[in-house]
């Protein structure tokens, strides 16, 4: 790309630093609502059930959005390029269940189970982006059908069998803490860097710009000198990654695997859920990291508190889409 058109995309207005004013305000109070209502929550449902209080539940359900807050910043990044990927949720447990297997029967370690897992999300995750970038098959088209072929994977490698062991080495990982004196579980510390980095990468490179104007406008980005094709292939790569993360992370904190690993709960409609609840546009164009963690906090207490308060779990998927339609709805107003 020539040097104008790189001084062009960076140059391209995508949204606006809103340090002030409205502007502002619709960016973080969203965030703000989202940590006021999940505090709120906490205190109510605690007040009648202290179990619910208690240090032991709140690392449970604080560890449980962590996978989830994975497969999502994955989902963000995909979804502000006005696309989707469907196909998290057999990432997630194809990576699972192959490092799982891997190390069960063989030993694996720990440091090996990350390259493959890595490795994993990374042909996945670029397969999907190069048949939407370079294919031009529509991304929810695309993702179903590599859903499938994917969650076949997982029945063809398995062979019906199912990880119920783990090295030390993985519990460490799934359910340790950074040291004796900085009690932080380790996923939580995994899951801080993440966030860091796509928050660096969504708000302070020319790769987030270029995902946010191809969301925007995909045909004046292209006339702006952007490498739409580059830059989608690259956006359904970081979610693939993710993904193969967050099964190895899942892996590590269970210590099992089956072959409904994710599909089973369907994993890739609550990614969908708490990026859009974070504050992510499904009309592309807007991707908020942040708000995604704090969307996946949210949606962890909530299903937690649930339990709690004994609602069947045949309402959770509706309780769900509940949240879906208005957080869609929540973002077009704040788009207008």
């Amino acid at each position: 790309m020539s040097a104008p058109a790189l001084q062009a995309a960076a140059a391209l207005p995508v949204r606006p630093r809103p340090a002030r004013g409205s502007a502002w305000l619709r960016r973080d109070l969203r965030e703000i609502a989202l940590v006021g209502v999940t505090i709120a929550t906490v205190l109510v449902v605690g007040a009648f059930h202290r179990d619910f209080m208690s240090l032991q539940n709140l690392r449970f359900m604080m560890l449980g959005c962590v996978v989830l807050s994975l497969l999502s910043l994955g989902q963000t990044v995909v979804i502000a390029t006005r696309g989707i990927d469907l196909s998290v949720a057999p990432v997630l447990g194809l990576s699972a269940m192959v490092t799982g297997l891997m190390a069960q029967t063989g030993g694996l370690p720990l440091y090996g189970a990350f390259a493959i897992a890595l490795a994993i999300g990374l042909v996945l995750g670029t397969l999907n982006g190069l048949l939407v970038a370079r294919l031009a098959i529509p991304p929810i088209i695309t993702t179903l059908g590599t859903y499938s072929l994917y969650s076949g994977l997982i029945f063809l490698y398995s062979d019906g069998t199912q990880v119920d062991s783990v090295p030390h080495a993985y519990a460490t990982l799934g359910n340790g803490v950074v040291a004796s004196v900085l009690p932080v579980p380790i996923p939580v510390l995994v899951l801080g860097i993440v966030l860091l980095l796509m928050w660096f990468i969504i708000g302070h490179t020319r790769f987030g710009r270029a995902v946010l104007a191809i969301g925007n406008n995909q045909a004046a980005a292209y006339n702006a000198g952007i490498p739409v094709t580059i830059t989608q292939v690259g956006a359904y790569t970081i979610s693939g990654v993710l993904a193969a993360l967050a099964g190895l992370m899942f892996l590590s904190y269970t210590g099992s695997a089956t072959v409904t690993t994710g599909t089973g709960d369907h994993m890739e409609l609550q990614s969908i859920a708490v990026a859009l609840i974070g504050g992510t546009a499904i009309a592309g164009g807007r991707g908020n990291a942040l708000g995604t963690v704090l969307g996946s906090l949210f949606l962890s207490v909530i299903l937690t508190a649930l339990v709690f308060v004994h609602v069947p779990p045949i309402w959770y998927s509706a309780g769900e889409g509940v949240m879906i339609l208005l957080a869609v709805t929540a973002g077009r107003g704040a788009r207008a």
